[in-house]
């Protein structure tokens, strides 16, 4: 009984650590992932300009973009959510590539849906955790 109150207490600790280490998206976060996000894609678009096979993958490609300038992002500005988005849209990547190549014949949009219900669900995590603390009403 001890011994599970104590790894209790211990997790409580260490998730209200990481909570106190992320922030809310703020201005200046998001300009700045979204200059992470245009540069990654733009990286990419030469590429797939350079190396025409890739073209096929343009749903890949912009999945990855995201998720790289969600890891950037976290990164520099400790957001909660592109901790969260992140790993998501690298998910939804390797399902697009799936895809795009043939070897799964699952609809794209499938893919974008739960991306966007991700997305959703991590700003509702954030706004409810990091924002109460930092003093928002959201």
């Amino acid at each position: 009984m001890t011994a599970d109150f104590e790894r209790r207490k211990t997790e409580e600790f260490m998730a209200t650590r990481l909570f106190a280490r992320s922030c809310c998206t703020t201005p200046s976060a998001m300009c700045f992932w979204a200059v992470a996000f245009a540069m990654v894609y733009g990286a990419g678009l030469l590429v797939a300009s350079m190396w025409p096979p890739i073209q096929a993958y343009g749903d890949t490609l912009l999945l990855l973009a995201l998720g790289a300038a969600c890891f950037v992002n976290f990164g520099r500005n400790r957001t909660l959510h592109c901790g969260i988005t992140g790993p998501l849209f690298l998910m939804g990547a390797l399902a697009a590539a799936l895809i795009e190549a043939g070897i799964w014949t699952l609809d794209l949009a499938v893919v974008w849906g739960t991306v966007l219900v991700g997305i959703a669900l991590a700003f509702l995590i954030e706004w409810r955790t990091v924002g109460k603390k930092s003093g928002s009403t959201a």
